[in-house]
């Protein structure tokens, strides 16, 4: 019976580690999901896509070469029987009036801009999931670890209670309350070990290894210092978010787009320059001498206003649009942060009430307990159910501690940047 005891107290106040391979580095699985994540390879290579209109948009057509054989006399297609007869090259190139190409330019610029943030936003999103993954399997380990304390200790009161039964000092319902718990137990550390299983498979998918690569156990994990208010931290976003930025890119895209659009109904300008080769035939004013021209020709855009018009409408639209989907969006991330940041302060409480006040009542309850039980003065239910309470309390407290971890990484991803 005292050897029973001294092991629930080493319980009690010790937090035994497994040992085993080294603990993953956290900012190390961040490097490896950002450099190898599918998802992101897809938004650099959209991203790719979209710098590469910049330059497209911004150049000018291609020049027109044309050959044209000049007053060729039907009667005997002899280019020698008339002077006025000969071969001309004339080359040409369109030029559209100053404003166009770079708004058009400026437009490609937007957009890839957008996407740009784009990639970004979804760098976030990729740091959150890791860092998700990271502490779910930090709680779960934690879990498993106290839930194997706790049914050695049961396995122990389980002996001591049959023990009892058998010499008629103790109830058969002792040794019954005790093994159910114990299978409760059984049954809890099942469902903790698929937990595990499917959370290695969750940060494997996102780190883009096989899903059945074992993850080593993360360590004790210690709880961030935050010294960032909730205004702060709503400052920051807007500031600072991606996706804010992107939406501003595209307002930039379209307003350069109706600017395209106005500027298309100016007329273009093509420029021609041609040579002429020509014979040498009697009489000729200028001894058969070659001909130059150049020329100069616009476009009349008379017809164009209806299309013109109609992508002006759409541009505008389009940018009313996005406004209206920044102020909504800038709503929705200032109440993201509101809310993540009243639920880590939440949990900070709880996890310095259980630290400080409930687990100490706990274990002190359990203390008085075991001692009473050694006189015969507590019934085994009672030292039981205190054994179950405390092993409840302490896993609730490790939840609340990994719960404000993983708030703050959500912080971090609807800020926008890496703040702790």
């Amino acid at each position: 019976m005292k050897g029973l005891v001294k092991l629930i107290g080493m319980c009690l106040f010790l937090t035994p580690r497994v040992a085993g391979a080294a603990a993953p580095d956290l900012e190390g699985l961040i490097d490896s999901a950002l450099a190898k994540n599918p998802g992101l390879k897809v938004l650099e290579h959209r991203l790719a896509a979209f710098e590469s209109r910049v330059p497209q948009a911004g150049a000018l057509q291609d020049p027109m070469l044309s050959l044209d054989l000049r007053n060729v006399p039907t009667s005997n297609f002899d280019f020698n029987s008339t002077h006025m007869s000969g071969k001309q090259l004339t080359i040409s190139q369109r030029l559209p009036l100053p404003g166009l190409l770079r708004a058009k330019e400026r437009a490609a610029e937007s957009s890839a801009g957008a996407a740009r943030e784009a990639l970004d936003d979804r760098a976030g999103t990729i740091v959150n999931l890791v860092k998700q993954g990271y502490y779910a399997l930090a709680f779960l380990e934690r879990a498993i670890e106290v839930t194997e304390r706790n049914r050695a200790l049961l396995r122990d009161l389980v002996r001591i209670a049959e023990k009892k039964y058998v010499v008629g000092r103790g109830l058969q319902q002792d040794v019954l309350k005790a093994q159910v718990s114990l299978s409760a137990l059984q049954d809890r550390l099942i469902g903790l070990n698929t937990d595990r299983r499917l959370a290695e498979a969750r940060l494997n998918r996102v780190l883009n290894r096989p899903m059945e690569t074992a993850v080593n156990a993360p360590g004790d994990v210690v709880p961030t210092p935050l010294d960032l208010s909730m205004e702060d931290a709503q400052r920051l976003a807007l500031a600072h978010r991606p996706l804010l930025k992107e939406i501003d890119h595209t307002i930039s895209s379209w307003a350069a787009t109706e600017q395209a659009a106005r500027r298309s109904g100016r007329p273009d300008l093509t420029i021609r320059l041609g040579y002429m080769q020509r014979a040498h035939v009697q009489p000729d004013p200028v001894n058969g001498s070659d001909f130059l021209s150049f020329g100069v020709s616009m476009n009349l855009p008379v017809f164009n206003g209806r299309k013109r018009d109609s992508q002006i409408a759409e541009a505008q639209a389009n940018i009313r649009m996005v406004r209206a989907q920044k102020d909504d969006v800038s709503r929705e991330i200032l109440y993201r942060v509101q809310e993540i940041c009243l639920e880590v302060d939440r949990h900070w409480k709880q996890a310095e009430l259980y630290r400080t006040a409930i687990l100490p009542q706990a274990r002190q309850s359990l203390d008085s307990a075991m001692a009473g039980y050694q006189v015969d003065k507590v019934d085994f239910l009672t030292l039981l159910n205190n054994q179950v309470t405390l092993f409840k309390f302490e896993i609730d407290h490790y939840h609340h501690v990994i719960q404000r971890e993983r708030k703050l990484a959500e912080l971090e991803a609807v800020v926008g940047r890496r703040v702790f």
